[in-house]
């Protein structure tokens, strides 16, 4: 026992020690000193190279340069705003120079959710291996949008994290024929590009810096160790989060990580795929985070009921195709949460398990799909193992152990399964589950307790392990991308956790990238998810079903989310 309190008290100092990095860049740094030159001289080489921007007849060279000075002086100008706004908590009015925002009600609304609009030039990148830009008129920014501002219900209401959300804009200085100033923050999922005088010029943009801000606002990889040691404390994170206001005009694709990991195990791919025009132009992202802690079957519950409600909720009536087209993707045990959600008959799982063949013959039935189990004891269970498979339109596995992974038998694995805490309402069903299991409740209780355990059930002989292998699928394009730690050695090949024996399945097409089991990270599976996302929307484009002007933002859409808490529990 004192050795479980040590690792714990040494798990906590390291989270603190992750909660002490700034979360956003303060308004200081850099200092917006005014001494060499007021705002009413930098407004006034704003409109100089606005109007040499909107010159036809300039050359190439000056062109750039034009650019360069009106996207430098308007950074500066954006800084003083900042730091004036957040000192002030408010925009100051100016004397020297008439100063508008652009008469649209609709952007005040939009700027009015944000506590703070923080120039990607200062955010800098912990997180992301790379940065990701996209050169063009104006200043990008990373719009902070906290969880107090949003208002279910509302007309601007944001899918958000736990801890609020970001937004990407591009601040643009235009001017009027008479020369008036007018400032805007562009949202860039509605425009991406800006007309200045006769010629259009595309919408300077960092996809990174969005990415670094969100993944530091949220926290989500500082609760990693916490989802696998006390589940119940995360369950209000458990369901579907976005970065960007959902958009039907694009195809969803739905990222599940794995054990002791959270959502932004993902940083680094998303934000090579955001580089690229045609997926940013496809596909829409969304993250299936969950407390590790708790056995995948059971996770794959709220896992399913998270992509319906959401799909309920932007799309009632069934009508957008782009939803036929979703694409799931799942790392290591997430891909184990992905696999089991496209089950055709998933309640055969239960064969391998201990009840005897007699008890469980009754309950294997489709009809309980949509009917209670005859038993009220263990009616809680039932859609764990009797639903309709998620329909996507294809699946992505990442190193996933479909076979088991053999380090969950480890001396270390089973110690971690011994520190983690189910949530009392699983407790119950445990011992609930043990009574189809007849005397194994007095023979050994424990046994009940460890079907829900996440480590437990990764085991290469733990019963939903066995079970899952006699599934049926659906029949979707599917893809493995596996590791190999660089060797080269398939098929001897493992990633360092799962081997490919465990990786490997026998549909769909597989790709072995030189990684860890981090496979997620590399950059050979960025560019394998590139050509398979690719060659995907050629055949399956996203449609365009709702005007970019009719497009509303939602909040975020959960699942059960404490796994079957009990009425009235949030």
């Amino acid at each position: 026992m004192h050795r479980v309190r040590l690792l714990y008290l040494c798990l906590s100092a390291l989270f603190l020690l992750g909660c002490s990095a700034p979360l956003i860049p303060t308004a200081e740094l850099p200092i917006p000193s005014r001494q060499n030159q007021g705002d009413a001289d930098l407004v006034g080489r704003l409109r100089v190279s606005w109007n040499q921007l909107a010159d036809p007849d300039l050359g190439d060279r000056e062109r750039a340069l034009a650019l360069h000075q009106y996207n430098k002086d308007l950074l500066t100008l954006v800084r003083r705003l900042r730091y004036d706004a957040l000192k002030a908590h408010k925009l100051p009015e100016y004397d020297d120079f008439e100063f508008q925002f652009q008469n649209d009600e609709q952007i005040r609304k939009f700027l009015g959710l944000h506590e703070d609009i923080v120039p990607a030039a200062d955010v800098e990148l912990s997180a992301l291996k790379e940065r990701y830009t996209l050169p063009g008129v104006g200043v990008p920014l990373v719009g902070v949008i906290p969880e107090g501002k949003i208002k279910p219900g509302t007309e601007n209401v944001f899918n958000i994290a736990t801890r609020g959300t970001v937004s990407t804009l591009t601040a643009v200085m235009t001017f009027t024929a008479d020369g008036k100033p007018c400032f805007r923050a562009v949202p860039r999922n509605r425009e991406d590009f800006i007309t200045v005088g006769k010629l259009r010029y595309p919408l300077a943009a960092d996809w990174s810096a969005l990415l670094e801000v969100y993944w530091n606002l949220t926290r989500v990889k500082d609760d990693r160790w916490l989802g696998l040691l006390h589940p119940q404390e995360l369950r209000n994170t458990t369901g579907l989060s976005s970065i960007q206001v959902y958009n039907p005009n694009k195809i969803p694709v739905i990222l599940t990580h794995g054990l002791m990991s959270s959502a932004g195990t993902f940083d680094n791919l998303v934000n090579r795929l955001y580089a690229d025009p045609e997926i940013r132009r496809n596909y829409q992202f969304w993250y299936f985070n969950y407390p590790t802690g708790v056995a995948w079957t059971v996770t794959a519950r709220a896992y399913r009921e998270s992509i319906r409600a959401l799909r309920d909720q932007v799309d009632p009536h069934h009508r957008n195709p782009n939803w036929d087209k979703m694409v799931v993707v799942g790392h290591s045990m997430g891909g184990l949460i992905t696999h089991y959600s496209q089950c055709k008959e998933p309640w055969n799982l239960l064969k391998a398990s201990d009840i005897p063949e007699a008890a469980l013959a009754q309950y294997l039935d489709k009809r309980y799909v949509h009917e209670p189990l005859p038993d009220p004891a263990i009616e809680p269970l039932r859609k764990d193992y009797f639903f309709e498979p998620v329909e996507a339109g294809m699946v992505v596995y990442m190193a996933t152990p479909h076979r088991g992974a053999p380090v969950a038998k480890y001396r270390l694995a089973t110690f971690l399964t011994k520190l983690v805490s189910l949530p009392q309402n699983l407790l119950k069903e445990a011992y609930n589950l043990a009574t189809l299991q007849q005397d194994i409740l007095l023979l050994n209780p424990q046994d009940a307790y460890l079907w829900f355990t996440s480590v437990n059930q990764l085991k290469p002989d733990s019963y939903s392990i066995s079970g899952l292998q006699g599934l049926e699928v659906r029949n979707v394009p599917t893809h493995s991308i596996i590791g190999d730690q660089g060797k080269g050695d398939t098929p001897e090949s493992s990633d360092g956790v799962v081997p490919y024996w465990s990786s490997h399945i026998a549909w769909g097409t597989e790709t072995i990238v030189p990684s860890d089991h981090s496979v997620q990270d590399c950059m050979e599976t960025a560019n394998e998810m590139k050509r398979i996302l690719g060659e995907y929307a050629e055949k399956n484009p996203a449609v365009t079903v709702i005007e970019p002007s009719k497009l509303r933002a939602l909040h975020r859409s959960k699942g059960r989310q404490n796994h079957r808490a009990s009425a009235g529990q949030k």
